[in-house]
């Protein structure tokens, strides 16, 4: 697989989560990409179902440590 190519790594429940971790991986230099950023708000009412659900994506060399900055939590949280 070439190291540069886009892999989903998880699948964030809203526009809050989504940018909390996008800024979390940004502060260790991992650029990553946001899927269904704008189709979000349609599919939490029902519109799309899950094919408007947003999706977090790296590339594949960084996915490993995107996952483990993930697990951690060491992210904010907007519960």
């Amino acid at each position: 697989m070439d190291p540069d190519s886009l892999v989903q790594i998880y699948w964030p429940v809203d526009h809050l989560e989504a940018d909390a971790i996008r800024q979390a991986l940004e502060a260790e230099d991992i650029p990553c990409h946001i899927d269904g950023e704008n189709l979000a708000g349609l599919a939490s009412n029902g519109f799309f179902g899950s094919a408007g659900r947003m999706r977090l994506l790296v590339r594949s060399r960084d996915a490993d440590e995107a996952r483990s900055i993930i697990e951690s939590g060491d992210w904010p949280r907007y519960s």
